[in-house]
């Protein structure tokens, strides 16, 4: 009899102990599922790209892997309009894009801030229906508030009487100069290559700007949220940059692989700038380009270099 309790107690026992050990699993499983339920995925630093040279070193990295290997998950979005990538930043769409000092110059007034992070090397050739006799009157076809027109008086100012006409959609421009109802226009690479295949005289000139007026800016939020991916972004920018300044057919390869509309006959011809590593403008030349925006707008812009960029990405490579 006592063997038959003494049986009975140690099956209670082990019960207990396996019904206790059974809860402590479930709940063990409980708090691992929880914690995998609010542990979300970092979401990719998505920045807008421009049809430009300038986005060849940002396509080569992404090809070449090297975000990836950055610790970065970055998604390149093309738009081939500038209102839609505004946009597109605006409504956080992107988190940066491609942009230029003017447009950063303007929008520093604005609630909605960008800051600069990076400049990036772009080309700006002339289209001409024919000819430039200096000293005489041309039409040019440009953008108002715009590098282009910023460069169209780097280009011409001193050498020609200038008629400007403000044609902000590339295309229709380029109709203009190859109706010959302009003379000449400004377009960016490698839509200039595009029109010089309509049998227009690309003309380039050297040394101008002295600087790079092309620059990718972030939003406020971006910067504060994704910093560690920004870095990223910028040190895979840095290393395409190299690769590509000991083999130039690495950015053309880049830029006819992520642009497919462009046509494979310009790949020879398309005018490439030199890209130089990670840096921003200097202060003088910010203030010459913040100078000629107020000429052209009539407006006052208190924003310096150091409220509209922020250094530290390019200064820790």
């Amino acid at each position: 009899m006592k063997l038959l309790r003494k049986q009975i107690m140690f099956m209670l026992i082990l019960s207990l102990v396996l019904v206790t050990t059974g809860c402590t699993k479930d709940e063990q499983n409980t708090v691992q599922t929880s914690t995998v339920e609010k542990s979300e995925p970092e979401t990719p630093l998505q920045v807008g790209m421009m049809s430009a040279v300038d986005a060849a070193p940002f396509y080569h990295a992404l090809e070449a892997g090297y975000y990836e290997e950055e610790g970065v998950d970055v998604e390149l979005v093309l738009f081939t309009n500038g209102q839609h990538r505004q946009t597109a930043l605006q409504t956080q769409q992107v988190d940066g894009a491609m942009s230029d000092l003017v447009a950063l110059i303007t929008q520093s007034t604005s609630d909605f801030r960008l800051i600069g992070t990076l400049s990036t090397d772009g080309d700006f050739p002339l289209l001409a229906s024919g000819p430039l006799t200096e000293g005489t009157t041309i039409t040019a076809g440009t953008m108002e508030i715009s590098v282009t027109n910023y460069l169209l008086d780097a280009y011409l100012g001193d050498r020609y009487d200038v008629k400007k006409v403000f044609i902000n959609e590339i295309p229709a421009r380029l109709e203009a100069v190859v109706s010959s109802q302009l003379d000449t226009g400004i377009f960016p690479e490698p839509f200039a290559s595009i029109g010089a295949l309509r049998n227009l005289e690309k003309l380039t000139f050297e040394g101008i700007p002295e600087e790079s007026l092309n620059i990718i800016a972030f939003t406020e939020k971006a910067i504060q949220e994704k910093e560690s991916q920004i870095a990223g972004f910028h040190r895979a920018y840095g290393r395409a940059v190299k690769d590509i300044q000991r083999d130039p057919e690495l950015a053309r390869t880049a830029l006819m692989n992520a642009i497919q509309a462009l046509p494979e006959a310009i790949r020879e011809t398309m005018g490439l700038p030199e890209y130089h590593e990670p840096s921003l403008p200097s202060e003088s030349f910010t203030n010459e380009i913040i100078s000629w925006t107020e000429g052209v707008t009539g407006a006052k812009y208190s924003a310096g270099a150091k409220e509209l960029f922020d250094t530290r990405f390019v200064n820790a490579l």
